[in-house]
């Protein structure tokens, strides 16, 4: 039943009754909870210096001079093409959206998480990889004046936060509220020779 259709409800009884309920009920409402999105996006090109195909360890150096060593994971499938002297470019986006919601309203899933691979048909290995999380835990403490909650993750293990002093809403959040957290991150990477 959705939250909207409840909240109607109640305000249709307690007119029905003539309690002065009804200002109450309709105030809920209206109040709007907190909901926010963030994203960031970065680029880096680096030169291969060292490569480990068994390993699938990677270094590359970068234009500045520094050294950046990293895993590749099994699903660069044409990981053993990559070669010393090779020009890589990994362009990379994270995006996170939370949003808090009342605890009876339905939530799709608890925690999820899906992989989308795209590789592009080129001479040299390149695509992109998009992944995408989705967590919803409960706010099981709630600290308004200190912007300090208590959060409860699926697995049932909490952890405290603190709210950023511009979210707005803050004061429509209360214990029981869910949170639903989808973090996105997407990775291009295009291989050249040098």
């Amino acid at each position: 039943m959705n939250t909207s259709y409840v909240v109607k409800t109640a305000v249709v009884l307690c007119l029905a009754v003539g309690g002065v309920f009804a200002t109450v009920g309709m105030a809920a409402e209206t109040k709007e909870k907190p909901g926010v999105v963030e994203a960031a996006a970065a680029s880096v090109t680096g030169t291969v210096e060292d490569i480990d195909y068994n390993t699938r360890m990677l270094t590359l150096s970068t234009p500045d001079g520094q050294e950046v060593t990293m895993e590749v994971g099994p699903e660069a499938h044409r990981f053993n093409e990559v070669k010393k002297g090779d020009k890589i470019k990994i362009d990379y986006l994270v995006s996170v959206a939370v949003l808090v919601q009342d605890p009876h309203e339905t939530v799709d899933s608890a925690q999820a998480s899906g992989t989308v691979v795209i590789r592009n048909k080129t001479e040299k290995p390149s695509g992109t990889a998009v992944q995408t999380h989705v967590v919803t835990a409960t706010i099981s403490k709630i600290n308004h004046k200190k912007r300090t909650a208590v959060l409860k993750g699926p697995d049932g293990r909490e952890f405290p936060i603190d709210i950023a002093p511009d979210v707005k809403n803050l004061e429509n959040v209360k214990k029981g509220d869910q949170v639903v957290v989808k973090y996105t991150t997407a990775v291009g990477i295009t291989v050249s020779k040098s």
